[in-house]
């Protein structure tokens, strides 16, 4: 117990912090928090001591200074749910000071910061020496103080919990009965959870109500337990009200994003749509708001002012939580929804440090769902909020998305424990499964802007009176509203009808007259809008409309020239400006169609013809080309984004051969960056439409290693088949070479040795024959691995040697570090453990010297296989760690999987069983990804493991001899004569 006189009465201290722990009458145990309001006194919840045979409680736990007293029950309330107890003070103990406790006010509208700590069931831990505990957790959140009045409790908004490890119990369990803090006063007790709020929101008994609802003198005997000296005069811990002229908070939220609509400023109506939607996104339960309406009926405009609010620190309406950490806008008509661009946007939100990390984490080749899991957790529990503007761009007729990747984020967000907050516009709903929905909200705009909101856009549309709009009277502007159903982009393209017909000059109530039939008058209006437009003005728009992104002036003058020649297009961007048919961004100095304006003139648009749809296709596209940079400077993915934008307009086009030969270009690059199922994706847009040859051998080589980075193999291999014979057909030596490779290395990896040995001698001779010396070590270099594989380490070392000779006549540092790295893995066969590790060196250091990172990965594991036949277990896992880092470098899973079974294997022979099994899992996982056949060992290796720890060594033998048979001849993965001499020593202890 402390002595050291430092008692706290300004708030919380960490010393006076109680665990309770209880003993039924039924002889079961239960554990709670308290805190230690005076000498001999702990305050904590009824529940945790209800029928309780015994009690403790325990101060400092598990920590130097730790002391337990027996304690007895000596007020208690099964109203309130509130319970002191008392215990006898220690001997000589320093006397502590009395807590102070106040109250939140309930009579005005306030957002109140407050802390607790407590055990929760979720922070229990495991001990080194192997008992479980229950590490202290401090709760920060915050009370909106007109919550739960009618309950008379504290509504707590904290971060959620971070695991369940029971879902038959609250991950909050054991919380129950800590303090509730504002500021250095003690306001109420944690009381409950509710599962069905989530994990982000805990009840607790308010002090003063529980002072104000007993009766004498059960009040007095809990004032005098508490040291309150008044019971109706707890001081009123809120905040003051506000001064009326107190300026604005400072927005404090950072933004990566435009804002997906403009005159944000303007916008004034929606109130009670954007209260609504405040209230969901404040809500922890909630993951996900869809606003959802009828094209241009106002969800980008009022999911925009939303955003900007929350920028300015502001939460619409009375709803309140933390202010943003950061907001990402998104939308599929400007910078598109991906998953790698939200994943990229949300990484520039957390700093260069946090987003460094991350996009190395991009890059490595690990599953989507790992990536997410990564991101998560670098946000933390902090609040971010993502915008995803159009999403219905994204979906199919069902509600069902398009796109695999974002499926997955979307899946990891609901999930996931602690994630950011999606907000979405779309015309249709996002299709959920039913268990998510209540996870979800749904804001549905049925109805147009009211009538005077109304009035006052058709007012600001006209804003010099020019047009004759503004002087009409609010009697007729409500008639030409009603007409339009107060959609408020109907509303902006009546106006611009109105302005365009320079020769009729039409009124609006001529307009009106149009649209006399019900049924789409926003479609119908939109399209005669366009009709309108001079054959200038529809060119322009046309191109934009194809282009669907902000583009700079030089790309509508590029394409355009290439169309109609004579056209200047300086008067018609000035005139589609000033009738707001297109926007402007200065700063970046880009034009884009308003994206309602963009899909309604691209379905006008002829298919034909110079001026149709195919043509402005196809000439933009040859724009991308045009404007794309060289190999020789591809830093990141958004240097190759001309080509993907390229490969898009190429497809609309239906030029599906040009645009195969485009992605031939880039496949195999945006592989090494990580991007694997994006272009997995675009080589299924173009299968079974190409008709020419060589667009069909580009597409098959360029799949086939996609395939063999990303899974399944199998399927690579076929591919790889495919495309040999068709090169061979065609006489293309060079892909032919590449295919016979590919194929090769994918039988290697498959663990069809004996098929590798012949396509990767026809590739070795095929490079020799075209005079390309990098292919043709390269396939050496893969020869001498699949004799290593297939155990002849004789004419692996042979390979190696002649590695070695290339490299002393060309001088090439490449040359010479596969020469090593051949080397190391033939000494591994043939067992020479120290010359291995010494070869390793030297492919690691002519690696480096060259400045290729291709294989370090496996000339560290080598090392590390080594290291463990000579039992330099300690230097066998650094050297593996380190080969694990490059194998997500090189975004190889099968490397990571293969670095990550023989960790576990160096962990077998440490004793270390529960890092076996971790390392094993994650290894099946890699390997399973890789469609590697070895997946079935580590899996087997995991479920040894397990067995070991029960113990159960008849199980754990029959698991390893298991595992090495499914090693078959991978020599690069720990000798399964090694775990076959393991399972035989555990089949003895039996």
């Amino acid at each position: 117990m402390r002595t050291d006189g430092a008692a706290v009465s300004g708030g919380l201290d960490p010393h006076r912090i109680a665990e309770v722990i209880v003993t039924t009458t039924a002889g079961g145990r239960r554990r709670g928090s308290g805190y230690r309001v005076s000498d001999t006194a702990v305050l904590t919840a009824f529940h945790v001591v209800a029928e309780a045979a015994g009690v403790q409680v325990r101060f400092d736990a598990d920590r130097p200074g730790q002391w337990v007293a027996a304690a007895a029950v000596a007020w208690c309330d099964t109203g309130t749910d509130v319970a002191v107890l008392t215990f006898a003070a220690q001997p000589g103990a320093t006397p502590v000071a009395p807590a102070q406790f106040g109250r939140i006010g309930d009579d005005r509208h306030a957002v109140i910061g407050v802390h607790a700590a407590g055990f929760p069931l979720w922070k229990r831990r495991r001990g080194a020496d192997g008992k479980q505990f229950r590490e202290l957790h401090q709760a920060d959140g915050t009370v909106a103080a007109l919550s739960n009045l009618r309950t008379g409790t504290l509504e707590i908004t904290i971060p959620a919990a971070t695991a369940d490890p029971d879902p038959k119990v609250s991950p909050w369990s054991g919380m129950s009965g800590a303090a509730v803090w504002a500021g250095c006063h003690i306001v109420g007790v944690v009381a409950e959870h509710h599962r069905w709020e989530g994990t982000g929101r805990l009840t607790a008994t308010r002090i003063d109500d529980t002072l104000r609802r007993v009766g004498e003198p059960h009040r007095g005997e809990l004032a005098e337990l508490l040291t309150i000296a008044d019971p109706e005069a707890l001081p009123d811990v809120g905040p003051r009200p506000p001064i009326a002229d107190s300026p604005p908070p400072q927005a404090s939220s950072k933004v990566i994003g435009l804002p997906v609509t403009h005159g944000l400023e303007l916008f004034k109506n929606r109130t009670d749509v954007r209260q609504t939607i405040g209230r969901h996104l404040s809500d922890p339960a909630i993951r996900m708001v869809t606003v959802t309406g009828r094209r241009g009926i106002g969800k980008s405009a009022v999911a925009a002012k939303v955003m900007e609010m929350l920028e300015r620190g502001e939460w619409p309406g009375i709803a309140q939580a933390p202010v943003p950490s950061g907001l990402v806008n998104l939308s599929t008509r400007t910078s598109g929804i991906s998953l790698e661009r939200l994943y990229f946007d949300c990484a520039r939100l957390l700093g260069s440090d946090r987003e460094t990390r991350l996009l190395d984490i991009w890059a490595a080749n690990r599953p989507v769902q790992d990536k997410i899991g990564e991101l998560f957790a670098a946000m933390g529990h902090q609040l971010f909020i993502i915008l995803m503007d159009n999403l219905e761009d994204r979906l199919q007729d069902d509600g069902r998305l398009d796109d695999d990747e974002l499926a997955i984020f979307l899946d990891c967000l609901f999930r996931a424990r602690s994630t950011p907050r999606l907000l979405i516009t779309s015309q249709i709903p996002l299709r959920l499964a039913p268990e998510l929905r209540r996870f979800a909200a749904e804001v549905e705009l049925s109805d147009g802007l009211p009538p005077a909101d109304s009035i006052a856009l058709l007012r600001e549309l006209d804003q010099d009176g020019g047009l004759g709009v503004a002087q009409l009277s609010d009697e007729q502007l409500l008639q030409a509203a009603v007409h339009v159903h107060g959609v408020p982009r109907a509303l902006e393209l009546l106006v611009g009808v109105v302005a365009d017909d320079t020769l009729t000059l039409p009124t609006l109530q001529d307009v009106l007259q149009d649209f006399t039939q019900r049924g789409d008058v926003v479609a119908s209006l939109a399209q005669d809008r366009y009709r309108r437009l001079v054959p200038e003005g529809r060119t322009v728009l046309n191109v934009l409309a194809v282009l669907r992104t902000p583009v700079p002036r030089e790309a509508i003058e590029w394409i355009v020239g290439g169309l109609d020649p004579g056209l200047d297009i300086t008067p018609v961007l000035s005139h589609l400006l000033r009738i707001r048919m297109l926007s402007v961004d200065r700063t970046s100095r880009t034009f884009a169609l308003h994206p309602m304006d963009a899909d309604l003139a691209y379905g006008a648009m002829p298919r034909d013809g110079t001026l149709g749809r195919l043509s402005v296709e196809r000439r933009a596209a040859d724009w991308y080309a045009s404007i794309a940079p060289p190999r020789s400077h591809w830093r990141s993915l958004d240097d190759i984004q001309p080509y993907r934008r390229e490969f898009d307009h190429r497809v609309r086009a239906g030029d599906m051969d040009d645009a195969a030969l485009v992605l031939g270009a880039i496949s195999e690059w945006m592989l090494w960056q990580g991007s694997v199922l994006a272009v997995i994706s675009m080589h299924l847009t173009t299968e079974g439409r190409l008709t020419d040859e060589r667009a069909r051998l580009a597409h098959l080589i360029g799949f086939g290693h996609a395939r063999l980075s990303g899974g399944p193999m199998a399927h690579a291999a076929d591919l790889f088949i495919e495309a040999a014979d068709l090169a061979g057909r065609i006489g293309d030596l060079q892909a032919l070479q590449n295919a016979m490779f590919g194929l090769g290395d994918a039988y290697r990896q498959l663990g069809r040795l004996d098929a590798a040995v012949d396509p990767l001698a026809q590739a070795v001779e095929l490079a020799h024959e075209i005079g390309d010396s990098e292919r043709e070590v390269h396939a050496i270099l893969s020869l001498s691995l699949a004799h290593s594989y297939l155990g002849d380490g004789a004419a692996a070392l042979a390979g190696a040697d002649r590695l070695h000779e290339l490299a002393r006549t060309s001088s090439d540092l490449l040359t010479e570090a596969r020469a090593w790295n051949a080397r190391s893995i033939a000494l591994l066969v043939l067992g020479r453990w120290e010359e291995a590790i010494a070869a390793g060196d030297g492919a690691m250091r002519a690696y480096r010297d060259a400045g290729s990172k291709e294989a370090v990965t496996y000339a560290l594991n080598a090392q590390g296989i080594a290291l463990i036949a000579l039992g330099r277990t300690g230097e066998a896992l650094a050297a593996l760690d380190e080969a694990l880092d490059e194998a997500s470098l090189i975004e190889n899973p099968r490397a990571e999987g293969v670095c990550l079974y023989n960790m576990a294997w160096a962990y077998w022979t440490d004793g270390r069983y529960e890092q076996v099994a971790g390392a094993a899992e994650r290894a099946a996982a890699s390997l399973q990804l890789a469609g590697a056949s070895e997946a079935t060992a580590a899996e087997a290796l995991a479920e040894a493991a397990h067995a070991r720890m029960v113990p159960d060594p008849r199980t754990a033998a029959d698991a390893l001899a298991r595992a090495a048979d499914g090693v078959g001849g991978n020599v690069e993965m720990v000798r399964p004569a090694w775990l076959i001499e393991e399972s035989g020593r555990l089949r003895g202890e039996t």
